[in-house]
């Protein structure tokens, strides 16, 4: 009876083995991942995550090739998992980075205006001096215009962005309706206009005429999509 049962256990094995099948959808998926994040930057921002990813998709490859399937679906499980984690990374270390910028920038605007109104305060204290001597001269005051925004012509996907949003910033084309103007350029990228990831740089068509304009602005009032 027991040398049956072992005899039914190792033809289940054999059966289980012959049955097993290559995890070609697991592998692609995970390929697909690791290189959306060595694109997005992880390999630089992210070493350590992104190594550990790669390492684990090469792992699945070799497993692959050898026929250990269970094992390589196991080694495609992580690599995806810290594909994903080098991703959040990635994204909050470009986010940080640009916080650092944006505070430096503001700290230097602050200390030119400082700088601006001491030399300000003195030119009207010796102004005053003069003034005291002889017949007041009026100043005339200059109107400053309003900067315009430098248009750009590619724009990186933060994590709340859709492609209405960044159509409206004022950089791009501020108006969120023309949204299917950057989505029509960058096809290669973006399968469905609705999902779209932080870290992408999408390009901003500066080419188009009037007539296509408008029908970008008519295309996104059909579809409403945002």
């Amino acid at each position: 009876m027991y040398g049956r049962l072992l005899v039914y256990i190792a033809i289940g094995v054999v059966f289980l083995a012959a049955c097993a099948k290559p995890p070609v959808a697991e592998l692609e998926e995970a390929r697909r991942v690791v290189a959306y994040a060595y694109a997005s930057g992880a390999s630089q921002f992210a070493a350590g995550e992104y190594q550990l990813a790669s390492d684990a998709l090469s792992t699945a490859e070799q497993q692959v090739q050898a026929g250990k399937f269970t094992d390589a679906v196991t080694s495609l499980r992580v690599a995806k998992n810290y594909s994903n984690k080098a991703l959040t990374l990635t994204v909050e270390r470009k986010q940080q980075i640009a916080l650092e910028k944006k505070q430096a920038e503001e700290r230097a605007r602050l200390e030119k205006e400082q700088l601006q109104a001491e030399l300000l305060r003195k030119q009207q204290e010796e102004q005053a001096q003069k003034e005291a001597l002889k017949k007041p001269v009026p100043v005339p005051v200059v109107e400053e215009k309003p900067e315009e925004p430098k248009l750009v012509e590619h724009v990186e996907v933060a994590p709340a962005d859709n492609l209405l949003t960044i159509a409206a910033r004022p950089e791009v084309y501020n108006d969120g309706m023309l949204w299917p103007l950057i989505y029509k350029a960058n096809r290669d990228q973006i399968k469905d206009p609705q999902e779209i990831f932080p870290g992408q740089t999408l390009m901003v068509p500066r080419d188009k005429t009037t007539d296509e304009i408008e029908a970008a602005r008519a295309e996104a009032e059909e579809l409403n999509l945002f």
